[in-house]
């Protein structure tokens, strides 16, 4: 087998062909204790020599990227780090270029590469490329990112973990550090376009993906923010995708941590399992477990993560689902997409284990009163997908569906709200001035009209007068007078300030209501 050999090694002051190419990332928008992060992209170009001991800035965090090509699993590649002027062993990188964008995704010009490995405090680098079949690589870069430290760095802040109120309701939400967390710089998201600011999403989510890093287990507490920050710089601006790949990662200590931006909660679309990310979340364990085995909090925290996921979308944990023409387990692994090892042996093999656990955090079974109404109503086939998974209100719970949104409470009972009238409820929320739904859309007076009751009011609709809230006070006299079919008509406005009190017009007069003696007079 010919191979072609490239080597770079980095050396600060001598005559070498490698620029300084140091650009300093901006600082994290909510943490301006932060240092600068160094990034640092550097050619590795064809030649063979020796390699030659040498200091470079302090880095935290190593890749490899070339140019995008179909048969990167052909490609070798291993460096070598300076530490405290110790040179460590030759090792070799996972190549992995499975973690990634839908090949359609649209994501900005995309590289091959490496998975990026944390290397700690580093002041030197020796990287070759090689390839299996002897074919020469060229533009290979080898990327250096130093993240900085945050004072948070130690504590990072994650969200408070909700608690399930009665057998009914889905697994709460776990405990959560976000991207302020982990200190995100936002900006960062625009580096590759326009496009990449807004977050995408998926339909609906029917499959957790299981994942590895490759990465070092020997970090501590106070890397990981730093670890995932280089792992975004990496991604964005090395690979060329939109955000980091990831939707969760969690550590060794059994910390889960937000990966892509666009709501912890959403069906935000990925870059984790490459022609698998649509209806799916990855979640990546940071570490490499191909021979090390991942700890029990880092499994418990896992399982919890896909209950939550699962759970409020309906899914059982135990089942299979169809994804991209393949059929695959609802929870699986990377490797059963592709030939790759992700996630290493030893979590590949725990599976089962991790299926097992989130379908008993679930409670074994789908139950909710939201679930059973969307069945009610024709299920997925008539109402959608899951878009936002069932998640508790002030009052109650809600999910939105494809086509509708359905929501309950005890007070209310389940109901749907759907068309036009879902888009103008969002506005308020069910914590709004409306509060829940407490019937179905119905037809309203006069003929071609609709209505639709709330807690605290009503929506009313016609090709004529448009759609219009009445609520509060204003809205029980509405009703008293007999609503749409009282000689007021429809609403032609929404309520106003006048002086004194507040006003309402009508089709055929006007509800004020005063603030002094709190009762609606017609006018």
């Amino acid at each position: 087998m010919r191979t072609t050999r490239l080597a770079v090694t980095v050396l600060t002051g001598l005559a070498l062909f490698v620029p300084n190419h140091s650009q300093a990332l901006p600082r994290t928008g909510p943490a301006p204790e932060a240092t600068d992060p160094s990034y640092q992209e550097l050619p590795l170009r064809p030649g063979f020599g020796t390699t030659s001991a040498g200091a470079t800035k302090p880095f935290g965090m190593v890749g490899i990227t070339w140019p995008s090509r179909p048969d990167s699993s052909e490609v070798v590649v291993k460096i070598r780090v300076q530490r405290g002027g110790v040179w460590s062993d030759w090792e070799q990188l996972p190549v992995e270029d499975e973690h990634g964008p839908d090949p359609a995704g649209g994501e900005g010009q995309q590289r091959s590469g490496t998975d990026p490995i944390w290397v700690g405090d580093a002041n030197g680098i020796d990287a070759s490329l090689t390839t299996k079949d002897g074919t020469t690589v060229s533009d290979a870069k080898v990327v250096l990112v130093e993240p900085g430290t945050l004072a948070t760095d130690a504590n990072p802040p994650s969200s408070l973990a909700a608690t399930r109120t009665d057998a009914t309701a889905p697994y709460p939400a776990p405990a959560v550090i976000g991207r302020r967390g982990w200190g995100a710089d936002e900006r960062l998201r625009s580096h590759n376009g326009a496009a990449c600011v807004r977050p995408k999403y998926t339909s609906t989510v029917q499959a957790a993906f299981v994942h590895h890093t490759a990465d070092r287990n020997n970090y501590t507490r106070a890397q990981v923010p730093a670890m995932i920050r280089a792992m975004y710089a990496y991604h964005v601006r090395s690979r060329g995708w939109c955000d980091l790949g990831y939707n969760f990662l969690v550590d060794r200590f059994g910390r889960i941590f937000e990966g892509r931006y666009g709501g912890t909660q959403l069906p935000v679309l990925g870059a984790h399992t490459g022609a698998f990310n649509a209806n799916s979340f990855g979640v990546s364990l940071i570490g490499n477990f191909e021979n090390a085995k991942p700890t029990g909090s880092m499994l418990e925290a896992t399982a919890r993560v896909i209950a939550w996921k699962l759970d409020a979308n309906y899914r059982s944990p135990q089942a299979t689902v169809v994804l991209d023409g393949s059929r695959l387990h609802t929870v699986s692994g990377h490797r059963d997409t592709k030939a790759t090892a992700c996630p290493g042996n030893n979590l590949y093999s725990q599976l089962g284990w991790l299926k097992q656990r989130a379908d008993v955090l679930m409670g074994r079974s789908v139950s909710t009163e939201i679930y059973r109404f969307a069945q009610q109503l024709g299920g997925y086939r008539r109402i959608g997908q899951p878009f936002w998974g069932e998640h508790p209100t002030r009052t109650g719970r809600a999910t939105y569906f494809g086509a509708r949104d359905l929501y309950w409470s005890p007070a209310t009972g389940a109901h749907s709200v759907q068309g036009g009238f879902r888009g103008r409820f969002r506005t308020y929320g069910p914590d709004g001035l409306l509060g829940m739904p407490t019937a179905e859309q119905r037809n309203g007076k006069p003929a071609g009209s609709r209505a639709q009751n709330f807690h605290y009011g009503a929506i009313y609709w016609s090709p004529r007068t448009g759609m219009h809230a009445v609520n509060g006070l204003i809205s029980r006299k509405y009703g008293a007078l007999g609503a749409d079919r009282s000689r007021l008509g429809l609403p032609i406005s929404e309520p106003f300030r006048v002086a004194g009190g507040v006003q309402q017009k009508f089709q055929h007069g006007r509800l004020t209501l005063s603030f002094r003696t709190q009762k609606v007079y017609v006018t």
